[in-house]
């Protein structure tokens, strides 16, 4: 695996434990988390008045006023893996 692969795989595993900084570096790089109803990766963005929100299908948004704000806003929600969670990330990665 690259390193920058790697690298956003452990900023993922950060982010997803609460990490704003490694939230930041995904938010910078457009990689948006999971989603954290239903841990799917099918969000999208789209336009919506004054607003651009990130929605998945499950239902789940995030709203900003650009796609950046949107991606931050969906990107440091809290969430947090339970411990059985993250390691099933572990053995994924």
């Amino acid at each position: 695996m690259n390193t920058y692969i790697t690298n956003h795989m452990d900023d993922i595993k950060r982010a997803l434990l609460g990490d704003k900084e490694a939230a930041r570096r995904l938010t910078e790089a457009g990689v948006l988390l999971p989603c954290p109803g239903c841990r799917g990766e099918d969000a999208k963005h789209r336009a919506v008045m004054a607003c651009v929100m990130i929605e998945c299908p499950c239902g789940f948004m995030a709203a900003g006023y650009d796609l950046e704000e949107a991606r931050q806003i969906w990107n440091t929600r809290a969430p947090i893996l339970s411990a059985e969670e993250m390691e099933m990330l572990d053995e994924a990665t």
